[in-house]
């Protein structure tokens, strides 16, 4: 692909190569510059894990491991780096989904001196029209709980709540959005802070609408305004050719 004002032409060149069961090898080399990466994955090690290791080809020390655990309804993902460094890093994720209800976790770890770091939580439960969630983020310091209602087939509601826990702040929104027909659609919302540790309410109004105006030619009018009513306000028209 070549730029306006672009002194080279940029892209990349991708090939991939099953060079035995289970075991791929993908290269890819970008332009300019010529960098290229190159990533070898095997599958079936243990039954539902997949092993992948990434990097550039100059610079094997600073290759990145991924490990990929799918059995049942557990799912586990951990990316390894600087291995060779001798302090490794682990980014670890796992889930677990099961009808209707999900639970998942993540958390960086560094495997040298065993410190847990960027940890989180997340939980959610569908029940019929209505889907709840919570999330425990920031290391457990903010939590966020938000329900959404299918109300009709053209009509959705949620609401949130976000507390901080080390500085005993809260806020809220509330939404609903609605879909007046196939070619039109429109969203308003209000947030606003609670009034939990001096904490001041201000809400916060925003309307949202996109639709057709035109054949191949959709328009969306957006505006913000809060108690003091001065607004903010765009206009975006896009159109296929």
């Amino acid at each position: 692909m070549q730029k306006n004002g672009a002194a080279e032409p940029t892209g990349s060149v991708k090939s991939v190569f099953d060079i035995a069961k289970g075991v791929s090898l993908e290269t890819e080399a970008a332009l300019p510059g010529g960098k290229v990466t190159a990533s070898a994955s095997h599958s079936g090690l243990v039954d539902g894990m997949k092993l992948t290791v990434s990097g550039d080809p100059k610079n094997l020390p600073a290759a990145k491991v991924a490990l990929q655990m799918l059995r049942d309804a557990v799912g586990v993902k951990c990316d390894l780096t600087n291995i060779s460094g001798g302090s490794p890093k682990a980014d670890v994720n796992a889930c677990y989904a099961s009808g209707d209800f999900a639970l998942g976790a993540s958390a960086n770890v560094d495997c040298k001196s065993g410190v847990v770091s960027k940890y989180q939580l997340a939980a959610q439960l569908v029940a019929d029209d209505t889907t709840v969630g919570v999330i425990v983020a920031d290391q457990l310091d903010t939590v966020k709980a938000s329900v959404a209602v299918k109300v009709d087939k053209s009509t959705q509601c949620a609401a949130e709540v976000v507390y901080k826990v080390k500085a005993s702040s809260a806020s809220c929104a509330v939404a609903m959005s609605k879909k007046f027909s196939d070619a039109c659609s429109g969203k308003i919302a209000v947030s606003s802070a609670l009034p939990i540790s001096g904490g001041v309410v201000d809400p916060v109004i925003s309307l949202y609408t996109t639709g057709d105006v035109a054949a191949k030619t959709t328009g969306s009018l957006s505006v913000q305004t809060d108690k003091s009513l001065q607004a903010k306000w765009g206009v975006q028209f896009a159109t296929k050719i």
